[in-house]
C-alpha cells in the first residue's frame, strides 16, 4: 500500500524516526494508527456512557425523581468549595 502524507506529517515521521524512538515509517504509521483507533474507542465509550446518563434522567424525570436546580448548584458550590480549601 502506498500513502501519500502532507510534508508537515512526513516531517513528523522523518522527526519520530531522527529521535530514535522508531526504527522505520512504517513503526511510526502503526503506532500512530494504533493510538487513533484507542482514541476512537474512548470517544465511542464516553458516547455510550452519556446516552445512558441522558437516558437515565429521563426516565428519573419520567417518574418524578427530581431534584430542585437550586440545591443541585448549593451542592455542587460546597464541593467546589471544600476542593479549593
Amino acid at each position: 500500500m502506498n500513502i501519500w502524507l502532507s510534508p508537515e506529517a512526513a516531517t513528523i515521521v522523518r522527526k519520530k524516526i531522527e529521535s530514535g524512538l522508531y526504527d522505520s515509517h512504517t513503526q511510526v504509521i502503526q503506532e500512530a494508527l494504533i493510538l487513533l483507533e484507542e482514541r476512537d474507542q474512548t470517544r465511542a465509550f464516553r458516547t455510550d456512557r452519556l446516552l445512558s446518563e441522558i437516558a437515565n434522567g429521563i426516565d428519573q424525570a419520567n417518574n418524578r425523581q427530581l431534584v430542585d436546580a437550586l440545591e443541585v448548584f448549593r451542592s455542587l458550590r460546597n464541593k467546589a468549595a471544600e476542593r479549593v480549601e
